[in-house]
């Protein structure tokens, strides 16, 4: 008995390590920076593999929260107008209708909620993270063009959207809005939010508020791709056609339900065994 429960822990720890290193990009396939990226955050590298959790190591090191975003050159590659960023993927982006609100792959940048407690009347509470009434997102720079291709060669254009909701969370347990330590609950980032939601949605939310919402989620802004017909896409690219630089931090590719099932299995498998 305790051999069986030990072999499917070890199975889905594989399942789960593997769907983590491959939801991510791989491979840059061409970057342009166009004619005003930011300075410095020329690197197309940085929007390989994960999202980031924590930011600023030998400056001011610090947690990513949708307070606190990614900022670091190391960790995030500006599009400037006129500019593109091309990224290959291991894994297949799939059009599945079963995808969490119909979201097939996830967009992470550096935008941010702006935190009222720094301009309210309480000095008390400043930086502890609180969106106000009417909440404004910084950072998000210009609307960027998202395609898709099977091939690399022939682009889709899936959507054009400014890469704001929502603000990256790096992990789930963190207590502060702008925490000094890694948390040690990991958030998901290939678990989707409704991207129907607005920034209205989260007026008056205090950074607790925002955790608990995300409910394990990293956030990062959803993409459908089954406006582009494909099925599937092994290839994404960021065209800037507006008037104002965009960064990336990573996109991450939704897994299949299937993938998601095979882990559930075995959990119950475990769950069984132990009682």
């Amino acid at each position: 008995m305790r051999v069986s429960i030990g072999i499917n822990s070890v199975l889905v720890a594989a399942i789960a390590t593997t769907a983590s290193a491959s939801s991510f990009a791989t491979s840059v396939l061409s970057y342009d920076a166009g004619s005003n990226a930011v300075a410095g955050y020329s690197d197309a590298s940085t929007a390989l593999g994960s999202a980031e959790r924590f930011t600023g190591e030998g400056i001011f090191p610090s947690g990513v929260t949708p307070f606190n975003p990614a900022w670091g050159t190391d960790e995030l590659v500006s599009v400037g107008s006129g500019g593109h960023l091309s990224l290959g993927f291991n894994t297949a982006i799939t059009n599945n209708a079963a995808h969490a609100f119909g979201v097939d792959l996830i967009i992470f940048s550096n935008a941010g909620f702006a935190d009222t407690t720094w301009t309210d009347a309480d000095p008390s509470n400043d930086g502890t993270g609180f969106t106000g009434s009417n909440p404004f997102i910084f950072g998000s720079g210009g609307a960027a063009t998202v395609q898709v291709s099977a091939d690399g060669i022939n682009w889709i254009t899936a959507t054009t959207t400014t890469l704001d909701l929502f603000p990256t969370l790096g992990y789930s347990d963190f207590v502060d809005a702008t925490p000094f330590s890694p948390g040690s609950v990991e958030s998901d980032f290939t678990l989707a939010l409704d991207p129907s939601l607005t920034a209205l949605d989260f007026a008056d939310m205090s950074f607790t508020d925002l955790r608990d919402f995300y409910n394990g989620s990293g956030g990062g802004v959803g993409i459908d791709i089954a406006s582009t017909g494909l099925s599937s896409a092994s290839f994404v690219r960021f065209v800037n056609n507006s008037g104002e630089a965009f960064e990336i931090d990573a996109v991450a590719v939704v897994p299949a339900p299937g993938a998601l099932m095979i882990g559930s299995m075995f959990g119950l498998g475990m769950t069984r065994r132990r009682r």
